[in-house]
């Protein structure tokens, strides 16, 4: 074992083992520490209480729902549609847009190559990279000797919408599966988004998107993160409230494109823009749990906050554009999305943007009171999420080492929300002096580098 694997594992064994020590003294506090009563503190409570029950409501309720996904899918594919589940095979073309992604960009396409879903096209488009990708690409091309087509175009840098754009016209195929190119799917990942299709309302579907790399602290917050967020699409799905489909992972019928058109080349965050662009026309987007992509996340602090950043900024942006879809009456818009779920997530970076006086709030109250209630309630919020999440969902992908982290997972997820918080921060500054970000870059190792 090298110096450097063996640093990183005393990095996190060292870090853990704090997380540990103070949830364990907050958990002993509540158990033999009385609270006292400070009359002068009845309003630094109230502002506490409404602002986490407000936090806690959403998860809980969340929680509540998102386990009926796994009824309605099964009754719906295994039972109702079943016949035509098995009979559904239209040719489905998968975009790969690229750009500087030499390091990871084969093992992309050798896991699409590998799918047990044979009535594929792969199209990868060259978004003007500076790397030797070209060169690695076309030469894999050459050897290759398989039965599924691939189409190559190197084209002059335009952006990711732009690359995009190009791989739709040059597809051939009825089902179009937008794939990143420092991702990983597993065999049946495009087979089970196809059957989704089975159904002719559904217009488009987003997978199941997993973190790759978590031998680092930072991959495996990624990857809780993600786990948290992607069971929560379970409850959307059922009321038809995505709107999000992310580009590692999205499915979409050619129609779609056909009647609202492409990619758009002016957001830089061109997979929420054409999501909202598809909840605008009225069509249907569902989850597709069991379509699973593994994706390299950020491997340092720096990409992260560029990631989160672009991600901010673009979403201002269409919600800003989209602004009509907010509390719309019009008939084909679903009311959840545009009465809660959309209102909801401005409400929830209003949240964001307070936390820190929240949280120093928080920690002011529970040590003048010794009353540590409140973070027993986060802790158990969170712990029995991720156990659900893991035991239920990812049980089949992820070793049993993880369950150790979900009692300190609440304080991993600081780190997240230093990142979101000024992420949050800076994109309202630049929106407000209409600046933008590009394509975020940061350094890649290949997905898979930590298996």
């Amino acid at each position: 074992m090298s110096f450097k694997i063996k640093r990183n594992i005393w990095r996190k064994f060292i870090l853990y083992g704090l997380l540990y020590i103070i949830t364990a003294f907050i958990i002993f506090s509540v158990l033999v520490l009385h609270p006292s009563q400070h009359n002068i503190l009845p309003w630094l409570r109230s502002i506490i209480i409404i602002f986490a029950t407000v936090l806690l409501t959403k998860y809980f309720t969340y929680m509540v729902i998102s386990p009926w996904y796994d009824v309605w899918r099964f009754w719906k594919y295994r039972i109702r549609l079943r016949s035509k589940v098995k009979a559904y095979k239209p040719k489905v073309s998968i975009m790969i847009p690229a750009w500087n992604e030499e390091v990871g960009i084969i093992a992309t396409i050798e896991s699409l190559l590998k799918s047990s879903y044979r009535n594929t096209e792969l199209v990868i488009v060259n978004d003007g990279s500076t790397d030797n990708s070209d060169t690695i690409i076309k030469r894999f091309i050459a050897r290759y000797r398989g039965d599924i087509d691939i189409v190559y175009h190197y084209q002059e840098n335009g952006g990711k919408g732009s690359a995009l754009n190009t791989a739709i016209s040059l597809s051939h195929g009825d089902i179009l599966i937008s794939i990143d190119a420092d991702c990983a799917v597993t065999p049946h990942t495009i087979d089970r988004f196809v059957r989704y299709f089975a159904d002719p309302k559904v217009m488009a579907a987003v997978g199941n998107v997993k973190i790759g790399n978590t031998g680092s602290v930072i991959g495996v917050i990624q990857y809780l993160e993600f786990l948290f967020s992607f069971y929560f699409k379970k409850a959307d799905s059922l009321f038809n409230a995505i709107y999000i489909i992310g580009g590692a992972a999205g499915a979409f019928r050619r129609e779609v494109f056909e009647q609202i058109g492409g990619y758009s080349v002016g957001n830089i965050t061109e997979d929420i823009e054409l999501s909202m662009r598809i909840q605008d026309a009225g069509m249907k987007i569902i989850y597709a749990s069991d379509a699973i992509v593994y994706t390299e996340g950020a491997s340092d602090l720096a990409g992260l906050r560029k990631q989160r950043l672009r991600w901010k900024r673009g979403r201002f942006q269409t919600f800003q554009n989209f602004r009509h879809l907010f509390f719309s009456t019009n008939s084909k818009h679903q009311k959840v999305l545009t009465c809660c779920v959309l209102p909801l997530a401005m409400i929830g970076d209003l949240q964001l943007f307070l936390e820190p006086l929240f949280l120093i709030f928080l920690y002011i109250y529970s040590f003048l009171t010794k009353d540590y209630s409140s973070f027993i309630s986060g802790i158990i919020v969170v712990t029995t999420m991720f156990f659900i999440q893991v035991l239920f969902d990812d049980r089949k992908n992820r070793s049993w080492s993880f369950y150790v982290l979900f009692p300190i997972g609440w304080m991993l997820f600081y780190l997240t929300t230093i990142v979101e918080y000024s992420a949050l921060v800076k994109s309202s500054w630049m929106y407000l002096r209409r600046q933008e970000v590009t394509w975020q870059r940061w350094k890649r190792k290949g997905v898979m580098s930590d298996a």
